[in-house]
């Protein structure tokens, strides 16, 4: 019900109601407490008594943007007052330089290894932010093979490299159940180099299922056993993986202290679905995306995610953003992710970086 009459009631705030929205919802992100009538009159820069401000507040709240957390209490933004004020409210808001030379600082050169690249952007991201930062590795049916390599690892695994056209290197282990030895799977490389090579993961992924099919019928086991290994390989590529950095910084959170809303976020953390939606939707669309609880589906857990793509060639490849409470400070996180996107965007175009 509070949800309907946010929607007709989005975009025609009046002003006095603006300014007691906006100055609640500022108190709040700084002090995470609820605040009284008086707090907004001696802040909102409105010349209103607490009274009439204590209307302008029940008037709020009956519109679901504001909540009464205790009987004695203030008020409190609701996940539909922190909507309006992303929505309505925020005004774009450009980085110190001195930030801007941290986050470009954090990022060194990396060694053809694209892991390497997203792994410095989680970490960048989560110290300059103080958030737990979370990176979807880049999206990896754009590209196409160069080559494939099966190297033994030992302890019953494969590494699996592969390289794409454009110079990305993904490495995955995958279990070597079969015990091949190396000059086994030297002659696989060889063999699906010659079959895969400039395809693209998708197509490549259809070509194996085929080959594997008319393999079944020629019986020529040693072709069957390459194929089986490569569809291991390149359904890991397809599983992307995803980074998170700073995944403690929650226990920092009064809202957090709670220790089943703890078990819950880190069970999104490690059950990744949940985020990897989220981050996937960042992929297809400009600009920051802006999630809310309860758009964000995490039982007992109100929280926030600031995402947006990042892209090489202007193609969208990959997605980073940063977590956090409700009450997060969008004001300052949205430009800190916007920067750090353009930082990988420009490392990407000029990729791959000099062999050394």
């Amino acid at each position: 019900m509070k949800k309907e009459a946010l929607q007709e009631f989005r975009g025609i705030l009046g002003e006095r109601e603006t300014q007691v929205l906006h100055t609640i919802i500022l108190q709040y992100i700084n002090t995470g407490e609820p605040v009284g009538s008086r707090t907004v009159a001696k802040s909102s820069g409105l010349s209103l008594s607490p009274a009439t401000i204590r209307n302008i507040m029940f008037d709020l709240e009956e519109q679901g943007l504001l909540r009464q957390p205790h009987q004695s209490a203030g008020r409190v933004p609701t996940s539909q007052g922190f909507r309006y004020y992303v929505d309505h409210m925020l005004a774009s808001r450009d980085l110190q330089a001195s930030t801007r030379r941290r986050i470009e600082g954090g990022f060194k050169p990396p060694a053809g290894e694209l892991n390497d690249l997203i792994r410095q952007a989680s970490r960048v991201l989560s110290k300059v932010s103080g958030h737990p930062a979370i990176v979807r590795a880049p999206k990896p049916a754009i590209s196409r093979i160069r080559h494939i390599q099966f190297i033994n690892a030992g302890a019953g695994s494969i590494l699996t490299v592969l390289v794409s056209v454009d110079g990305l290197v993904q490495n995955r282990f995958i279990d070597n159940l079969e015990q091949f030895s190396q000059e086994q799977l030297d002659r696989f490389s060889r063999y699906l180099n010659g079959l895969l090579q400039n395809l693209s993961l998708v197509e490549a992924r259809q070509t194996v299922l085929m080959q594997m099919e008319q393999e079944k019928v020629l019986f020529d086991r040693m072709l069957l056993q390459a194929l089986m290994l490569s569809q291991k390989a390149l359904q890991a590529e397809e599983d992307r993986e995803l980074y998170v950095e700073g995944a403690s910084q929650i226990l920092d959170y009064p809202e957090f202290a709670d220790i089943e809303k703890i078990r819950a976020l880190f069970r999104a953390f490690e059950e990744k679905h949940q985020l990897i939606r989220l981050l996937d939707e960042s992929l297809g669309s400009e600009g920051v995306k802006i999630f809310l609880s309860p758009e964000i589906t995490i039982p007992t857990v109100e929280w926030s995610l600031v995402s947006t793509n990042f892209q090489r060639d202007l193609e969208p490849i990959g997605t980073l953003g940063i977590i956090g409470p409700l009450r997060m400070n969008y004001d300052r996180i949205i430009p800190l992710v916007q920067f750090t996107a353009e930082v990988m965007s420009g490392i990407l175009n000029n990729w791959p970086p000099p062999l050394k």
